[in-house]
């Protein structure tokens, strides 16, 4: 069988969708799997082993991509984010199996094999929903296990390069990554800025500030409050390269955001901040890894969908994730790296650094 899998949204969202190519591949390994992905995250499965080709969505291109996905005759296609538009194109190229969840009224009708799923009610982690999606296509049982990001041989060589250019004694390379694009409720500036701070007042230690062009304002708000011995590499690597230096790191702090999903997958300790809400909260969205942790307000949020804002008697709950709180999750994160403690995806990523 052939079969499509598509995730056309955000890095994150990417990320989280890995698991499901990999367990596909490990109960039907003879089938072909193809990726349907945004351009912009060609990146994050064009290493990967469980994925045997790639093809990018783009709203300005749908009569080109029609005519490349028909010549192609997928047995089956799995949409783990609905969109009317790929949905309705898949309907037109008459695919037997159209997988995905019904989450729109449209979806009812241009989907053959929908699942009702309530993800908005954030009761389980957005990685399980994926692999529920292709668990009746594989016929068997299939695992939402942490995602796993693989580098090319010239992504492995940078790492080595900026781990040997940044940490040349063997120090520790802490990332902050404050940028989130506005999907969830955010930290302030001045708590990142004391949390960077802090961690590089220890000797042996290098603290880099990353992010985005869309992040510019942020990094900036950051960036003046910043001690001297912190530095700020935000804008400076586009995503290919990004992989690669964030594949040298050990820890990375963020909110929820792709990079924080990215460090993850390539076996860094991470600590995620997280709102409350049900449809952001980390029991949906938070990293997953071997040595992840997500810190959130102890408030009980009163909304569902979308935050009140000044108008809740909780705002602004993320106040109440303590910068001692997030200094204490990455020390015990370091800790246990720096005895040998860490989980088996660090070790192997510092078998490949090495």
């Amino acid at each position: 069988m052939k079969i499509l899998i598509a995730r056309t949204d955000k890095l994150g969202d990417v990320v989280l969708s890995l698991p499901v190519f990999a367990q596909l591949k490990a109960s039907r390994p003879e089938w072909q799997v193809h990726a349907l992905v945004a351009p912009g995250c060609v990146p994050l499965v064009e290493n990967d082993p469980h994925v045997d080709a790639i093809w990018t969505w783009s709203n300005a291109e749908i009569g080109k991509l029609e005519r490349q996905l028909a010549a192609e005759r997928f047995d089956a296609a799995v949409l783990l984010h609905y969109q009317r538009p790929l949905a309705a194109l898949l309907r037109r190229l008459r695919v037997p199996q159209r997988i995905g969840p019904l989450s729109k009224w449209s979806s009812w009708f241009l989907l053959n094999r929908g699942v009702w799923q309530r993800r908005s009610r954030g009761e389980r982690h957005e990685s399980e929903h994926n692999v529920d999606l292709v668990r009746r296509l594989a016929g068997g049982p299939v695992q939402a296990d942490p995602p796993r990001l693989y580098l090319s041989a010239g992504q492995l060589e940078m790492a080595r390069r900026f781990r040997r250019d940044e940490a040349p004694d063997g120090q520790e390379i802490c990332f902050l990554h404050p940028g989130m694009g506005g999907s969830a409720l955010n930290w302030a500036p001045q708590r990142f800025a004391l949390v960077a701070n802090a961690l590089a007042t220890r000797p042996g230690r290098r603290v880099l500030l990353t992010g985005g062009e869309e992040d510019a304002t942020l990094i900036d708000e950051v960036r003046v409050q910043l001690a001297p011995q912190v530095e700020v590499i935000a804008g400076r690597y586009p995503l290919r390269e990004f992989l690669g230096v964030l594949g040298a790191g050990d820890l990375m702090i963020a909110p929820s955001t792709g990079p924080l999903h990215m460090a993850a997958a390539l076996g860094l300790a991470v600590v995620g901040l997280y709102p409350p809400l049900p449809t952001q909260r980390p029991a949906r969205w938070g990293p997953r890894g071997q040595d992840a942790v997500a810190l959130s307000p102890a408030v009980t949020c009163p909304a569902r969908l979308t935050c009140f804002g000044d108008r809740c008697r909780h705002w602004n709950c993320m106040d109440g994730i303590a910068t001692e709180a997030v200094l204490a999750a990455a020390e015990a994160a370091l800790a246990r790296r720096a005895r040998g403690a860490a989980p088996a995806a660090a070790a192997d990523r510092a078998k490949e650094l090495s």
